[in-house]
């Protein structure tokens, strides 16, 4: 199971701050933002809660968005105009996965299509009739036991592309009870590690990193 949530905003979580932007490393099993399902204890409360203890006046736009059960950088904007000249760029996403198994290939470009799956308001899979374009390149890190680490860069951003497109490669990613062995497992194994795109506002590229989390960390040893 993932491990109790902060209930606040700690120095540790916060990779990156100015009067414009706020990039957070969220844990997992917590949501970005509420839901119907789920009003509170999300991320863009714990933002709010922080910006008030500050005394900051800013807005809260979450630019970009990870699954509950994923840890790693999520970017806020402080003003719409900010958020608005983030979504014109294209911002570089990588991530760190464990998948099941030996990935026999060093690298490689997966481009198989995603749609909803039949039936199910959650779960997507590969429909080549159906699916919108969907394309992920990964790079295998090392082997430890009977899996694989693995660097993975989104090009789209279809829902649970990663997940999606490593199970349809014959190796899910470890602990993915949607994608892959079925049971009440631990979250999945999936980090969002960094970040790289132009300063809205300054001149100067940013580059975001946060290391792989202690849970899954255990996993490789």
């Amino acid at each position: 199971m993932v491990n109790s949530l902060p209930q606040a905003l700690t120095a540790s979580m916060i990779a990156y701050e100015d009067d414009f932007l706020l990039i957070i490393d969220k844990p997992a099993g917590m949501l970005v933002h509420p839901t119907v399902s789920q009003w509170d204890g999300t991320l863009y409360d714990l933002v709010k809660d922080y910006y008030a203890a500050k005394g900051i006046k800013a807005d809260i736009h979450p630019v970009s968005r990870l699954d509950k059960n994923t840890s790693g950088l999520v970017i806020f904007a402080k003003e719409p105009i900010i958020q608005f000249w983030l979504s014109q760029q294209e911002i570089v996403k990588e991530y760190l996965a464990i998948a099941q198994g030996h990935i026999t290939e060093p690298y490689g470009i997966i481009t198989a299509p995603i749609a909803r799956k039949e039936g199910s308001i959650i779960e997507r899979c590969v429909d080549y009739e159906r699916g919108k374009e969907a394309k992920t390149a990964y790079a295998v890190l090392g082997y430890y036991g009977g899996n694989t680490l693995i660097k993975l860069q989104l090009f789209t951003g279809r829902t649970h592309q990663i997940r999606v497109h490593m199970a349809h490669l014959g190796h899910p990613l470890v602990d993915d009870n949607l994608y892959g062995t079925p049971g009440p497992q631990s979250r999945h194994a999936l980090h969002a590690y960094r970040l790289a795109f132009k300063h809205p506002v300054g001149d100067f590229w940013l580059e975001i990193t946060r290391i792989l989390p202690d849970d899954l960390r255990k996993i490789l040893y």
